[in-house]
């Protein structure tokens, strides 16, 4: 054989070995391709399944809302019933009533009492845990009366934020405001101007108080001083930067209850989209979880913070319908 011929075997030879390579690669990067595919699929699939794993606490339930967890006992609010609902892990019974409230939401004060913000009534009435009427509130620090108390939050201190929200309908006036009732039961106004002022809640660190205002689709942000005093409004999110573009959405759409998760992010009720939002810290969208009903209006969580309970109405003019629900925290901790 001569060395041009041994040359251009080898050369052959060569080429030949090299196309096998490249379709071995190829192969390879296919195989590669159609596993990551399916992990992809299967996490997808997982994450779609986490969401729909709803346990049914109360499956007819007269528009519940403002639900909260106290040494381990869930309780929320049924407007349509005028009444408080306790749930203890196994039943649900009635814990207090009152014709015309058309309670709105259940939160813990310093002193072991409940407050139940009566929207239709226009009052704060504390009750003690076995529904005993303690105390009615109807007037501020000032003398001043409040608009539709509608939701509450504890704020750390033996008190409450609560959201006085103005009338809900389309074109109405930036009357909302947020007020706050202090451990010695001082009521004062700290926040006014918000179109519809609707959920709060409060940061872990106990230094910022968010605030949904329902008919601008936004959640604003307030600094908290050493004395509960808010400061500092900015938008913290708005709500047309993490929903789809929708030409035909109604203008009841909008930020309902909210809830701070143990891990910083905060969760949005949005009210008539039939979902919860999971945003970190920065805004962006975390997690959704999605509920059968329209119209969801709250969540919270339980003591150890991986569950989280949602009340959500099934009809925005039907105060008899709706459910609770329980769901386990669907954002993965972090190591």
């Amino acid at each position: 054989m001569s060395e041009i011929e041994s040359g251009g075997r080898a050369a052959a030879i060569r080429a030949h070995m090299g196309r096998e390579r490249q379709v071995l690669m190829r192969s390879h990067r296919c195989a590669l391709s159609l596993v990551a595919a399916v992990v992809a699929a299967l996490a997808l699939a997982a994450g779609a399944a986490a969401q729909q794993r709803l346990t049914v606490i109360n499956p007819d339930s007269a528009y519940p809302e403002g639900p909260s967890v106290v040494d381990g006992v869930l309780y929320y609010a049924e407007m349509g019933n005028d009444r408080v609902m306790r749930f203890d892990g196994k039943d649900n019974r009635q814990l207090w009533s009152r014709d015309g409230c058309g309670p709105t939401s259940v939160q813990p004060m310093g002193d072991g009492s409940l407050a139940v913000l009566c929207h239709r009534e226009e009052v704060v009435t504390l009750i003690t845990r076995d529904g005993r009427d303690v105390k009615v509130i109807d007037r501020d620090r000032d003398g001043g009366d409040f608009r539709d108390p509608n939701a509450a939050v504890s704020d750390g201190r033996g008190g409450i934020y609560f959201s006085s929200s103005g009338l809900f309908a389309p074109g109405a006036r930036a009357t909302g405001a947020i007020l706050h009732l202090s451990s010695a039961g001082t009521l004062t106004r700290e926040a006014e101007g918000i179109h519809y002022a609707n959920g709060v809640a409060v940061s872990g660190d106990g230094r910022t108080l968010y605030a949904s205002e329902h008919l601008g689709r936004r959640v604003f942000a307030y600094d908290i001083d050493a004395e509960g005093r808010l400061s500092n409004r900015r938008t913290f999110v708005n709500l047309d930067d993490l929903d789809a573009p929708d030409p035909d959405r109604t203008w009841e759409l909008g930020p309902d209850g909210l809830a701070m998760a143990p891990d910083g992010n905060l969760v949005i009720a949005e009210y008539g989209a039939g979902h919860l939002l999971i945003v970190n810290g920065a805004g962006h969208l975390a997690a959704t979880v999605n509920v059968p009903e329209r119209y969801v209006t709250a969540a919270a969580f339980s003591a150890d913070g991986r569950r989280l309970f949602i009340t959500a109405p099934a009809s925005l003019v039907s105060p008899n319908s709706g459910a609770v629900y329980a769901i386990d925290y669907p954002v993965p901790s972090t190591p």
